[in-house]
């Protein structure tokens, strides 16, 4: 084996990937995990080295001993960072201008991006499966096949990410931004968000020093 060889591994599930990230990952962000035929790209040095760098910041926060307030929220930047990282290395490989998405692959690669664009308003996984002119069963089946979790855990994850981003904003208030989401009153969703965070919004407010 030559001396020259690096070996680095970071292994996570899909469900992992969706469930901590920063915000719902746009189309192309989640395209590279969901595939089924992607076993290595071949990427330069210069492409290598960031890529490296922070799976070496990932695996010092894991590490860390240090048990500072935010050291969860440092540990899901750098590894939402990492991802980014990993899906600009996906793109600009030439492996991907060959990939061929199955027909699986392709209706949740769709149903991410209505996610995307309508998660604030839209709950149902009828309105998505309605959309994508398949049952929701079928939908359901699909999206847990590729992601590991089911449709109705995609959209409550995105809401939540959008609420969460919502909540870093001073001048919104709670009933704002539960109108915004399309909740009927602050009780719901506060109970929706603690259930999914174990905080309520004025909780994970407090905790971003946002107050």
């Amino acid at each position: 084996m030559s001396h020259q060889l690096q070996i680095c591994l970071l292994s996570f599930t899909s469900e992992f990937a969706l469930e901590n990230s920063i915000r719902w990952p746009h189309v192309g962000y989640f395209e590279y995990f969901i595939s089924q035929y992607v076993s290595k790209i071949f990427l330069k040095n210069k492409d290598i080295m960031p890529l490296i760098d922070l799976l070496k910041l990932v695996h010092s926060k894991v590490r860390s001993s240090d048990k500072h307030l935010y050291k969860k929220e440092t540990l899901l930047l750098s590894f939402n960072l990492f991802l980014y990282e990993l899906a600009r290395a996906y793109y600009i490989s030439s492996w991907y201008s060959h990939v061929k998405h199955s027909s699986t692959e392709k209706l949740v690669v769709h149903f991410f991006r209505l996610l995307e664009l309508n998660c604030r308003k839209q709950h149902s996984v009828k309105f998505y499966a309605d959309s994508l002119h398949v049952s929701a069963g079928h939908l359901t089946k699909i999206v847990k096949q590729v992601t590991e979790i089911t449709a109705k855990q995609c959209i409550e994850n995105a809401i939540i990410l959008e609420a969460k981003i919502l909540l870093q904003n001073n001048d919104l208030t709670i009933l704002y931004i539960s109108e915004e989401l399309q909740f009927a009153n602050t009780s719901f969703f506060s109970t929706f968000f603690k259930r999914h965070t174990s905080m309520s919004p004025s909780e994970y407010r407090i905790r971003l020093n946002v107050r």
